[in-house]
């Protein structure tokens, strides 16, 4: 836990969860994605975490450009929501260097910004983003859109395969 630093620190505050009686079957669950949760503002940072735990994801996160992009690469999450305007490393540019990586390009990107320009949220298209959501946005808006293109790219894997 000592290596994740504080981003398991929101989990702390959860109740613990109840263990099965001894008698009762034990069921093995899956593991869910795992998302990096790239954002400056903590507040916001914990509620997607929050929510995005209570569906099943693995949480990760970092509150800047450069410390989302380390993490990227030694955690290789399946997914990254990721604020445009961070201090540092600005979130366009985080864009063009994960998919400049062959360990992170094939990783999904969710903008999450309060640009609202049409040309911003292109340019976020170009820059690698898979998709772009416009803040104020609720943790579920982003939950749909994470399993929307992860079950989207793992048709696409599906298929590729099955060309082969």
């Amino acid at each position: 836990m000592a290596e994740f630093g504080r981003e398991f620190a929101w989990r702390r505050r959860m109740p613990p969860l109840a263990w099965p009686a001894s008698d009762a079957p034990r069921i093995s669950r899956p593991r869910g994605p795992l998302v990096l949760i790239i954002e400056d503002t903590t507040d916001l940072r914990d509620l997607f975490a929050a929510e995005l735990a209570t569906d099943g994801f693995l949480v990760i996160d970092a509150m800047d450009g450069e410390s989302g992009i380390d993490k990227a690469r030694r955690f290789e999450p399946d997914a990254v929501v990721l604020d445009l305007m961070l201090p540092g490393i600005n979130g366009f540019n985080v864009a063009r260097i994960l998919r400049s990586n062959e360990r992170t390009q094939e990783v999904v990107i969710v903008a999450v910004t309060a640009l609202t320009s049409n040309r911003l949220r292109m340019m976020a298209i170009e820059a690698g983003c898979d998709s772009c959501l416009s803040k104020p946005v609720l943790g579920s808006a982003v939950i749909r859109e994470l399993m929307r293109l992860l079950v989207s790219k793992r048709s696409g894997a599906d298929m590729s395969r099955l060309k082969r």
